[in-house]
């Protein structure tokens, strides 16, 4: 199974797949299955008192502005989750996904790439779709048999030491899929003519000992490297 090494690609397909997911299924809720699509806005007012909301949108020239709505109760509102909240949960700042119908505002909803949500959040999403015609249950299962297989002493909890062993297997697999689509000569080592992609714009970088050529260990290590990088970056977002 060939993986990216560079970019978590797997992960990002996932959550596309969620936001289609989601998409449909609003639409068949709502019983309308009309061709208008989700626009993505801004929102720069919530009066909850006087029941308007303030957003910020692209016209048909694309050009930005403002819109101000009336929130009647045939506006549904929705989380990252596909639950239907109250207006309060949206705030001046965050972006949503509007879909407007005849001049009038049909649904507000809080995309899954929210700025609060975390990747755990992404199993409740799934099960919040299961009565999807997209592979939702599947989708599950598979998550539980990756989860199942992170548990190696069957204690029902997942250790860092575990996670970590399941960390490791996964950038070897990585390192070994890119060698067997690169390395053409079999020479255990990848070229500059061999390297592709991302690969070969950062080849000086991961030809540690400049010798023309990245062998397995130079791989694995720039492979770590990036994988602790993107750890650290998300943990300063939080």
């Amino acid at each position: 199974m060939q993986r990216p090494l560079f970019r978590g690609v797997t992960m990002l397909a996932f959550a596309a797949c969620l936001l289609v997911a989601a998409e449909k299924k609003s639409r068949k809720e709502s019983g309308k299955n009309d061709a208008a699509r989700p626009a993505e806005a801004s929102i720069v007012k919530v009066d909850a008192k006087n029941g308007t909301l303030t957003l910020k949108v692209k016209d048909a020239q694309g050009k930005e502005v403002e819109k101000t709505f009336q929130l009647t109760q045939d506006v549904r509102m929705i989380d990252e989750t596909g639950k239907v909240v109250a207006i309060d949960v949206f705030e001046a700042g965050d972006t949503a996904l509007v879909l407007e119908r005849e001049g009038k505002l049909s649904e507000l909803r809080r995309p899954a790439r929210a700025r609060h949500g975390r990747p755990s959040d992404l199993i409740n999403v799934l099960i919040e779709m299961t009565d999807c015609d997209e592979g939702c249950t599947e989708e599950v299962q598979r998550a539980y048999a990756i989860l199942r297989r992170l548990d190696k002493n069957n204690d029902g909890k997942i250790d860092e030491d575990e996670l970590k062993g399941a960390r490791q297997q996964l950038i070897e697999e990585r390192v070994t899929g890119i060698f067997k689509r690169m390395d053409q000569n079999h020479d255990g080592k990848i070229s500059r003519d061999e390297a592709r992609g991302m690969l070969k714009r950062n080849f000086d970088k991961i030809d540690r000992n400049n010798d023309g050529n990245i062998d397995r260990e130079e791989l694995f290590k720039a492979a770590s490297e990036r994988q602790d990088l993107q750890r650290r970056n998300a943990s300063e977002r939080k």
